[in-house]
Formats: structure tokens, C-alpha cells, sequence
């Protein structure tokens, strides 16, 4: 199940501290490679972006963040000696494109359980694990590249789990209301909020910056949803017979790209072939077997990304109201070949 790979808990970093602290230690701890790691990913990438758009909107989009970001981007640029218009642009980069992903949420034993693939580029950078204790804040895990702020998943302390999938959009965020990114989105979420009813109620007060399928499951009462999130509505998706699917299109809501060529095709033969996985696998005569049976589905080839330049670069299975994590730490595609090991819980 696991690829070779370098010892996993070197991919681990755990702060606590002021937001700034924190920003700092990551810089210090990380140093030059950090510039290192950032410049191969902007190469990477700009063949698929805007490069005048990028080096022109990536420092104001970053100022216009809550002062909690702005302050630990600061703290990182200080700690690592690099220039905060690199970390804006290496975060921008996500405004000029559109990843794709896969999830699913099912019930086993009386317990929710939840698989998830993240697709997208530049697969040697991920893999990687930061443990967040921000002063007056929930304590997190986020799952993404070494010193990143952001994430597109995570747990918290209080056993919520939360993480999305990019979703089309035909809206725009409501004037002079706040918004946010899905990724800062969910990293507010995460310090901030205890259940998923907190979660809605921060969909409420918050708009997104784009389309966003968000996956929720609370461990402390086996709960769990997926909202359809437009820049200013979002529709909650209940379970049906215990379990519940996403990859990158709406299912409550009208999608002005559904069944058109590329990657909304993509999308729906995913979603159809883990419905079909997720079937099977309740039907067995076999005994479920976790979290193998669930790392099998997002290793499917119906499932798991394997084009040359958009990849499923981790995955998770967790279950989060007994805190176990199973994640890759590296490995290409993450699903079939990645370094799956087991995290320990902080808490």
C-alpha cells in the first residue's frame, strides 16, 4: 500500500503561537527551500496561468485578507528571508485555475467515515502535514504543501472535519459583504467553528470567491453534509442510506457547464463510478475491511486522476470521531502509489 519514501514524520511540522509566531517558525524551520519550492511550483504552473495578472493582482488580493493571514504570511516571508510578492503569487496561482477533486462520506459500524482525493498540480510539492495551535483559536491539522497557510483540508481539535472540491460558478461575491477563497474559507472554518452548524452559519456570514463543494463530517455526534457553495448561496446535501458523494459539479442547484467537454465530463464519470465503488462495496458478502477498502475506491483508475500535469496529488481516509488519519506523504498518483501511513493525533 505505501511507496517508497523518506521518513514520513520529517513531512510533519507542528506551531503554536501568535499567527506572526507562527509565520516565523515555518520561515525559520523551512529557510531557503522554501523559495526553492516556490519557484518550481510557479514554473510549473505558468505554462496553465496568467503571468501579468499574477504579478499584478497577487499583492492586493493578499492585503485585502483578515489581519490572521495577513499576519502569518508576514511572520513566513520574514522567517524565510523571501519576498512577500512571492508568497502572494504562489498562493494566487489558485485564483487562475481550476483543480479537480473527488470525495465521499460513508457510514460503517455507526461511524462516519471519509475519503477524499485532492487533483491537482505539481505533485512532488504535497504531501506534507502542519499541526496549528493559533492563540485563541481551535487547534487544526491541514494537508497541503510545506509552509502553506492555506488548505484545501483539515481537522480540528474539536473532531470537525472539512474540506472541498472546486465547483463551477455563475455568481459573483455579494458587494460590500466579506468572502474569502474556499481554501482561506476552510482554514477560518476550521479555528473557528465547532460543528457543522457553525459551519452553515459561517457560509452565512462569509462569501466565497468562487464555486465550492464542501465536505463536513462532525466526530463528536457522527453527523456529516456536503454543501453546494456559490459565491453567495450554498445547498446542503444530506446522506441517503448513510452515505453521500462529490466530485466537481452541483447536484441541487442548475450548473451552467454540466455535460460539457473537458473537465465537467470528468467530473461526471467520477462521481458515477463512486457511486457504482461505494455500492459495491456495501453489497459485498466480504467483510468491509477499513481504511483499506476506501483507499482501494480512490485508487480506482475510474476515480484517481493520472493525466501528465493534473494528478491526484494526496488523499486521505479518516474517521474522524476516533481521530485516525490515514494520509500520503508523497507519491505519484497519490492514491495507488502514495506513501499511505497512519497519523498520530496531537490531541
Amino acid at each position: 500500500m505505501s511507496a517508497p519514501e523518506e521518513n514520513y514524520l520529517n513531512r510533519i511540522a507542528q506551531y503554536r503561537g501568535s499567527p506572526r509566531e507562527i509565520g516565523r517558525a515555518a520561515g525559520h524551520r523551512l529557510g531557503k527551500k522554501l523559495e526553492q519550492n516556490i519557484r518550481h511550483y510557479l514554473n510549473r504552473r505558468r505554462a496553465f496561468i496568467d503571468s501579468d495578472k499574477l504579478q499584478r493582482e497577487a499583492l492586493p488580493w493578499l492585503q485585502s485578507f483578515p489581519l490572521r493571514f495577513q499576519e502569518e504570511f508576514e511572520g513566513l516571508a520574514e522567517g524565510a528571508g523571501v519576498p512577500l510578492q512571492m508568497l502572494a503569487e504562489w498562493n494566487f496561482v489558485e485564483e487562475c485555475d481550476l483543480p479537480q477533486c473527488s470525495g465521499l462520506i460513508c457510514m460503517h459500524d455507526g461511524h462516519a467515515w471519509v475519503a477524499r482525493n485532492n487533483d491537482t498540480y505539481v505533485p512532488e510539492l504535497w504531501g506534507y502535514v502542519t499541526i496549528r495551535e493559533v492563540t485563541g483559536r481551535i487547534a487544526t491539522i491541514s494537508f497541503s504543501m510545506e509552509g502553506d497557510v492555506f488548505t484545501p483540508t483539515g481537522i480540528n481539535q474539536e473532531r470537525l472535519w472539512l474540506h472541498y472540491n472546486f465547483l463551477p460558478v455563475m455568481d459573483k461575491p455579494a458587494k460590500g459583504k466579506s468572502h474569502l477563497p474556499g481554501y482561506a474559507f476552510l482554514v477560518e472554518a476550521l479555528e473557528t467553528c465547532r460543528t457543522i452548524e457553525d459551519v452553515e452559519k459561517l457560509l452565512d456570514e462569509i462569501d466565497r470567491d468562487g464555486g465550492m463543494l464542501l465536505f463536513a463530517v462532525d466526530g463528536k455526534s457522527e453527523e456529516f453534509a456536503l454543501f453546494e457553495c456559490t459565491c453567495q448561496d450554498h445547498y446542503r446535501r444530506d446522506p441517503v442510506d448513510g452515505w453521500i458523494v462529490g466530485t466537481n459539479h452541483y447536484c441541487l442547484i442548475p450548473d451552467p457547464d454540466l455535460g460539457s467537454e473537458g473537465p465537467e465530463s470528468s467530473t461526471l464519470r467520477r462521481f458515477q463510478r463512486l457511486e457504482d465503488l461505494n455500492l459495491s462495496l456495501e453489497r459485498s458478502k466480504e467483510p468491509i475491511q477499513l481504511p483499506d477498502d476506501l483507499i482501494r475506491i480512490l485508487a480506482d483508475a475510474g476515480v484517481e486522476r493520472r493525466e501528465k500535469e493534473l494528478v491526484t496529488v494526496y488523499g486521505n481516509v479518516a474517521c474522524p470521531s476516533s481521530k485516525t488519519i490515514w494520509y500520503t506523504f508523497g507519491g505519484c498518483p497519490a492514491a495507488s502509489q502514495g506513501n499511505w501511513q497512519q497519523l498520530g493525533g496531537p490531541w
